[in-house]
């Protein structure tokens, strides 16, 4: 049994953050948020938060060594599917006009198992 460390802080300008590690994988996510929607275009007549996310997996953490461009299909179907789980457990329509930004780095993983 592999076993599984925890910690939080881990990303001092976040105003949230946590470190996950699982055997050799190693997860580091920051949330940013609520603030002020960035895109002005978008900020117009939005009555619910707008929530944002972006999992990358580094480069250096798998065995596949040729660069990956930003926005692989993989990264673009977890950051979809972490998007969709957020936007259902935030309280989105208590913040109009603004927005929640995630980011979640794997930064190792074991490479004899997928995430």
């Amino acid at each position: 049994m592999r076993q599984l460390k925890g910690e939080v802080g881990v990303v001092s300008r976040a105003d949230g953050s946590a470190l996950f590690e699982m055997g050799n994988t190693r997860v580091i996510a920051a949330v940013y948020g609520p603030r002020e929607i960035q895109n002005r275009s978008q900020q117009q007549n939005r009555k619910e938060a707008l929530v944002r996310c972006e999992y990358r997996m580094a480069e250096f953490s798998t065995g596949d060594r040729r660069r990956k461009p930003k926005g692989d299909r993989r990264s673009t179907e977890i950051s979809l599917v972490i998007r969709q789980t957020m936007e259902a457990s935030i309280l989105t329509h208590l913040m109009p006009h603004s927005q929640v930004s995630h980011l979640i780095s794997c930064t190792a993983r074991n490479l004899y198992r997928e995430l």
